[in-house]
């Protein structure tokens, strides 16, 4: 598992991941299945107003990610979730300077008081998993980074690559 708040670059570094591991990882964004009209779920996932279904779209998730390891693929999930709320697997967080953070969401139209919440996210990450990996640099180098990090679990390495920040 890849967690990060909203603007640390989980959507943009899948093509990377995908690029640089072509086959031999399945590599799944949770907000490929959002849409704003909410026709999967009846209601937009991301919307405050839908909290009480986020346990069971995590639970979706889970399960997805248990049929595809059946195959023996392992399996690499960017979720903006918590460990207690998808409690599988390792975890890696994506973080990036709140200052960047902040001008992402900016230019994705975000209201001062979602770039707030997703500020606060950000903080509460940080203090639940603490290896990560910064999502400032190019996506190229996240993905590096990243494909790192999970090589070094799988062969029980422990990897110097860990960047701990805070602004």
């Amino acid at each position: 598992m890849v967690t990060g708040a909203p603007g640390a670059g989980k959507s943009t570094v899948v093509p990377e991941l995908v690029r640089l591991n072509p086959g031999n990882l399945v590599v799944m964004d949770m907000d490929e299945l959002l849409d704003d009209q909410g026709r999967l779920l009846g209601i937009s996932i991301a919307s405050p107003t839908a909290a009480p279904i986020w346990p069971a779209y995590n639970a979706v998730w889970l399960r997805i990610t248990e049929l595809i390891r059946r195959s023996g693929i392992p399996v690499l999930l960017l979720t903006p979730g918590l460990p207690s709320e998808l409690p599988e697997g390792r975890w890696l967080h994506l973080d990036c300077p709140d200052a960047v953070r902040r001008k992402r969401l900016a230019a994705r139209g975000w209201l001062q008081d979602q770039i707030d919440d997703a500020l606060a996210d950000a903080a509460e990450l940080r203090k639940y998993v603490p290896r990560s990996v910064r999502g400032d640099v190019s996506p190229e180098r996240v993905a590096r980074s990243i494909l790192d990090w999970i090589r070094g679990e799988r062969f029980g390495k422990t990897l110097s690559l860990w960047t701990r920040f805070r602004n």
